[in-house]
């Protein structure tokens, strides 16, 4: 005998729970991506609000104690229920969550490449779900601000999210906990990875359509403990297109490289620890070997850029491809140029010797800190000592040091102590990181390499034969008047390039 209004409105007294009329609410965006859809449509509810650390939330039945305990394990947040009417919050979930995919130029459907999500309401104009849009903003200013990779990070309270840029991680937003989930699925969509799955680590990846250029995303997910962790790592195809003069070498190593490469075989490796730039220095180096007449072939995991001229596999560990079994394919090609990611085990290691012996070129990376260790990694992979001395031609080690702004590096003079602990005495005075506008305040822009290379020779062979430690090796390559990498980045300072700071800050790794 009574309405619905009525009945909502003794419901609202004897229950002591608001009742409120959702078409007189402005429903904040932030509280739509705190709980996922189909637990929405489920219950029946829409959060409409965030405030004092509660979700507010309009529900059918503000009774359902299953539903409030499901939106506490989702969001992180404790709930403040209010009483709406079915139909009312039907039609806000209607318009706050039917969503159609459209690509940014138009239509055209392209899942591989960043795309908007709207929402469809009875106008047919749409707006822009706050969750995409937050993505795509900070994706999109990555990107303008150089970054390698975004960390979306859940902890306890908060979700951080962190720009890796010049090689440090900076915080770029703190957003409120109950957006990691939604944030996660938004960038798994994307990726063309499994939404639903939350606690295995998964890989993805897609394009990323700017104005100006087009930008490979990597995505790793990991679980933790407060939730999926999140890296998105930008490769800007500008990086695989960088020169060999553009790696910041003197003039000399830069010179011994080249005549490297104009061997008809042998080994060259690049040493270094991840990130220090060996991959961008190897898309150099077969930049340079790029030609028609050549077969250039590499075995990488992953592929990171795509190279004009160069024949590019990816290890697939699902069907058995591994480095090893890439190389041995890759020898049954005619190739006469070959680039292995990375030499991690003695197969790998032992058919990368042989093939640089047998008339091949290999190009190659280990992860060692110095020149002299990549050697002696080599012969602890039970590589036999004569086979590593008659296949090597030379080790590169490398690290990345960031430049200083050249728009406010300002200069000191050098102090006695500076002279004591770094022998500085090349100049009168060093540069230090000031910071302006055009840097973000940091005093750096972008990064610049700083090397050894070890000179190989009778002397260098005869100490691999006899399987001598790599602290023998860099002795004999102090003796020849090799040029260590500390002692490299040192020369970066007195030259301007880099600061004291830097060096301090890399010195345990060189």
């Amino acid at each position: 005998m009574l309405d619905n209004e009525e009945i909502l409105r003794n419901k609202s007294e004897l229950l002591g729970i608001e009742r409120v009329y959702l078409d007189n609410i402005q429903i904040a965006p932030q509280a739509l991506l705190v709980i996922p859809e189909e637990l929405v449509r489920k219950h029946i509810l829409i959060p409409v609000a965030i405030r004092e650390e509660k979700l507010v939330v309009a529900m059918a039945d503000p009774t359902n104690r299953k539903a409030i305990e499901e939106i506490i394990f989702y969001s992180g947040y404790q709930v403040e229920p209010l009483l709406a009417s079915e139909d009312e919050i039907k039609i806000a979930i209607r318009e706050c969550y039917t969503l159609k995919k459209e690509n940014i130029e138009g239509s055209r459907e392209v899942p591989t490449s960043l795309s908007i999500w709207k929402v469809d309401k009875e106008d047919d104009s749409g707006y822009e779900a706050p969750v995409i849009t937050l993505v795509d903003s900070l994706l999109h200013q990555a990107v303008n601000e150089r970054a390698s990779d975004i960390h979306w990070e859940p902890r306890e309270n908060e979700l951080k999210v962190k720009f890796r840029i010049d090689g440090l991680l900076e915080i770029r937003a703190n957003l409120p906990l109950g957006m990691a989930r939604s944030i996660a699925s938004r960038i798994k969509i994307m990726a063309g990875m499994d939404v639903t799955e939350r606690r295995k680590p998964q890989d993805g990846s897609f394009v990323l359509d700017l104005a100006n250029k087009r930008v490979d995303v990597r995505v790793s997910t990991f679980a933790t403990v407060y939730g999926e962790k999140v890296v998105t790592r930008i490769l800007d195809q500008e990086t695989a297109k960088r020169s060999l003069a553009e790696l910041g070498m003197r003039p000399e190593l830069e010179s011994d490289i080249r005549r490297l490469l104009n061997q008809t075989h042998g080994l060259i490796l690049v040493a270094g620890p991840t990130g220090s730039g060996k991959t961008t220095t190897l898309y150099a180096l077969l930049r340079e070997l790029q030609s028609e007449y050549l077969n250039i072939v590499s075995i990488e995991d992953p592929i990171e850029y795509r190279l004009p001229g160069v024949n590019q596999a990816q290890v697939n560990p699902k069907i058995g491809l591994d480095f090893a079994g890439g190389l041995r394919a890759i020898l049954r090609q005619d190739p006469d140029i070959i680039m292995v990611g990375e030499i991690r085990d003695k197969e790998t290691a032992k058919i990368a010797s042989t093939a640089a012996l047998t008339g091949h070129l290999v190009l190659s990376t280990v992860h060692t800190n110095t020149a002299a260790e990549a050697l002696v990694r080599m012969l602890d992979m039970d590589i036999e000592p004569y086979l590593l001395a008659a296949s090597i031609s030379g080790v590169l080690a490398q690290r990345l040091v960031r430049k200083l702004c050249p728009y406010c590096k300002t200069s000191r003079a050098i102090t006695p102590e500076d002279q004591k602990m770094y022998n500085l005495a090349l100049k009168d005075k060093i540069y230090f990181p000031k910071g302006c506008p055009k840097c973000r305040g940091t005093g750096y822009i972008e990064r610049i390499g700083i090397h050894e290379y070890l000179p190989y020779n009778r002397e260098i062979k005869e100490l691999i034969l006899q399987k001598k430690s790599s602290v023998y090796l860099e002795n004999a390559c102090q003796r020849m008047g090799f040029i260590s990498l500390k002692e490299d980045a040192l020369l970066k300072v007195a030259a301007g390039l880099t600061s004291l700071e830097e060096v301090v800050r890399l010195s345990s790794g060189v």
